[in-house]
């Protein structure tokens, strides 16, 4: 919508750059497409969003300048006069849904003729083009209120005037010279005899006002958006009028629009006599109030805004304000803003006038829905930087993370053994069709992908959300995938253990666990919390993925891992040096490494620094049932050197208790 800037400053006082003003308003949400230079004025092409009827009259976009930059408006509004009535013929609307209120005025012994320089330039200015004073006044009335305006030739009328719905078949003939045949979807505007204008569209050639006119009948009216829009479409035309109706027009305006066009024509066309007319009820304006918290406001923002500024901001928006108390306001929009309807319309008309530059980028709070129980638990903007943080370890790790679709195919999770799942209305697509319960199949698509194509010793890890069905209705939960291919099962446990270190997290217990999809499956237990699984992934599922190397896969809950999660305390670390022994065992399956673990760390005391797996084997001289490990036994004493006869008796003492552990012996 093209405006003109000479015309903006009818209303304010601007001593803007034409350059900084279209600036200004594209940062307060009305984006300025392009600006033209035309003599001493601008044109402004502005982009008018479809909730915003009131931008669509240049006292609107006057108002919004003014809100931006905090200038007052200048605004003459005329009297209103009625008198005389006009009795000469009647309004008849056929349907008040179509046509709520219509307002008709007679002006005789006008003379048409070329527009006044002032008057053209407005107009034209606006990219209307100038046809003659009369038809320009009622543009320029138009594009002032935003209010369409008609006029007729009034000899040319026959009888009373109908608006009424168009009869099947009927003719007629625009002032584009088009000829149209009606149907019912079209509200037109008749005589007693024939159709003179496509009401809130076009007028009829048959009233056309030229220059032997010398009495005009000046319509304003409302007319229902949604009969506007289907009878422009039904006749293929697009104009000023049918533009503004179809956004709705406001019934406030529309008496000063046809107040002044009436007064301009009497000054510019040597109008004489004037008479009044009207139908229908003018639609009241509803009263609306909205509560208005200021330190939710912020909150929401992000943003500390005080008081003083966000009444200044409303009330330059034309908003009406009463203090409820110290942090509440309730405001009372104004009449032309119909889009104002709950407290966060509010907000965004604060922030766009305050500036959405001023506001410091900062991370959304994210509500969850669930309260901070004392728990530890990450909630808000707080579980985007844990998050985070999570992803940072398991890359120092060696990880590398990847993005899969939240969106699977209900077939394949089925085939997998997956249930409850939560399936989509309109899927695009049968694969498709449901969310994720499980982050393995992303996790398994992705090394599948990744292998094929020659990669080898792969870790990767993904950290999405997971949705499933409840008793009461949906769950989603936040999780961690792993996945390790080319490697070893205690490569992956060894990768948690350092994981859960990093975040401080106590000892963890792995127990057996029954997972579909896996082999040697084990729960990690925190006490008595569930962390998440680990396990090998069987070889029938891994062949139904076409993978060919062993697959070694954990998923780890995120909820659990910021209740568990410690704050780093740093010790103070030993100035001497730390020496190593190795342990050469077998072990029965039936027997936990878990239980070497405690052995080795109970014997060595004070001076246990650790232990590592360094070898592992299956083969030939070793039954079925067994596997045999090196365990490397780290030593060291934070207040001397061990002596190497210190080591060996501690080391002997360890080496002697496993000979005495049931399933393990020595090599």
């Amino acid at each position: 919508m093209r405006f003109s800037l000479n015309f903006i400053k009818e209303f304010l006082e601007l001593k803007v750059p034409a350059k900084e003003l279209a600036t200004t308003l594209t940062m307060a949400g009305m984006e300025v497409e392009h600006l033209e230079k035309i003599g001493d004025d601008w044109a402004l092409d502005i982009e008018i969003t479809t909730n915003r009827y009131d931008w669509l009259s240049v006292l609107g976009v006057a108002r919004e300048i003014g809100a931006s930059t905090d200038k007052k408006l200048k605004v003459k509004y005329l009297k209103v006069d009625k008198k005389p009535i006009e009795k000469k013929r009647k309004i008849i609307i056929e349907n008040k849904e179509d046509c709520p209120f219509y307002v008709g005025r007679t002006v005789r012994g006008v003379k048409p003729t070329a527009s006044p320089a002032w008057l053209k330039s407005r107009v034209q200015n606006c990219g209307i083009n100038s046809i003659n004073n009369i038809v320009d006044i009622t543009n320029y009335c138009m594009l002032k209120w935003g209010n369409p305006l008609h006029a007729f030739d009034e000899d040319k009328i026959e009888g009373d005037i109908y608006i009424r719905r168009a009869k099947k078949g009927e003719k007629f003939l625009g002032i584009d010279e088009k000829e149209r045949i009606l149907t019912g979807e079209n509200l037109v505007i008749a005589d007693s005899k024939k159709v003179i204008a496509l009401a809130g569209v076009i007028g009829g050639k048959n009233t056309e006002v030229d220059e032997n006119t010398k009495n005009i009948f000046l319509e304003a009216a409302i007319f229902s958006p949604t009969v506007t829009r289907r009878s422009r479409r039904e006749a293929c035309v697009d104009t000023e009028s049918s533009y503004r109706f179809e956004r709705r027009v406001s019934a406030d305006c529309l008496e000063y629009a046809s107040a002044e066009s009436a007064q301009l024509i009497k000054e510019l066309a040597k109008g004489g006599n004037a008479s009044y007319i009207e139908a229908g009820i003018k639609p009241a304006s509803k009263q609306r109030k909205i509560t208005l918290e200021i330190s939710k406001l912020n909150f929401y923002l992000g943003e500390e805004i005080s008081k003083q500024k966000v009444k200044k901001i409303l009330s330059n928006l034309g908003c009406t304000l009463k203090e409820v108390s110290k942090d509440k306001l309730s405001v009372s929009p104004c009449d032309f803003r119909f889009d104002l309807l709950r407290e966060v319309d509010l907000y965004e008309e604060i922030a766009r006038i305050y500036g959405y530059d001023k506001i410091q980028p900062k991370l959304p709070f994210l509500l969850d829905q669930r309260e901070k129980d004392g728990s530890g638990l990450v909630v808000g903007a707080d579980a985007y930087d844990f998050k985070k943080k999570l992803g940072k370890s398991l890359a120092v790790l060696g990880l590398r993370e990847i993005v899969t679709f939240s969106i699977e195919g209900s077939e394949q999770l089925g085939a997998m053994g997956c249930q409850n799942l939560v399936g989509l209305l309109n899927p695009m697509r049968k694969q498709e069709d449901s969310m994720r319960p499980t982050l393995l199949l992303g996790m398994l698509g992705a090394l599948r992908h990744n292998t094929n194509r020659g990669q080898k010793d792969l870790q990767l890890f993904e950290i999405a959300n997971i949705y499933n069905k409840t008793k009461i209705g949906f769950s989603e939960e936040t999780v961690i995938s792993l996945g390790v291919a080319g490697e070893s099962f205690f490569h992956l446990k060894g990768l948690i253990e350092e994981f859960l270190r990093s975040l401080n997290i106590g000892k963890v217990v792995l127990v057996d666990k029954k997972e579909n999809n896996f082999t040697n499956a084990l729960e990690i237990l925190a006490g008595s919390k569930s962390i998440g699984f680990l396990g090998k992934l069987d070889s029938s599922c891994a062949q139904s993925f076409d993978l060919k190397t062993d697959i070694f896969f954990a998923q780890l809950r995120v909820e659990a891992l910021a209740e568990l999660k410690n704050i780093k305390k740093y010790k103070e670390f030993s100035l001497y040096p730390a020496t190593s022994r190795d342990i050469s065992v077998a072990m029965e399956r039936s027997c936990k490494f878990q239980a070497i673990e405690k052995i080795v760390e109970k014997k060595a005391g004070v001076f246990f620094a650790g232990l590592e797996i360094v070898d592992r084997y299956r083969g030939k001289d070793l039954p079925k049932e067994q596997t045999a490990f090196t365990v490397r036994v780290f030593y060291q004493s934070k207040t001397q050197t061990l002596t190497s006869a210190e080591v060996d008796s501690l080391h002997n003492e360890i080496r002697k208790s496993l000979s005495q552990k049931e399933g393990v012996f020595l090599r």
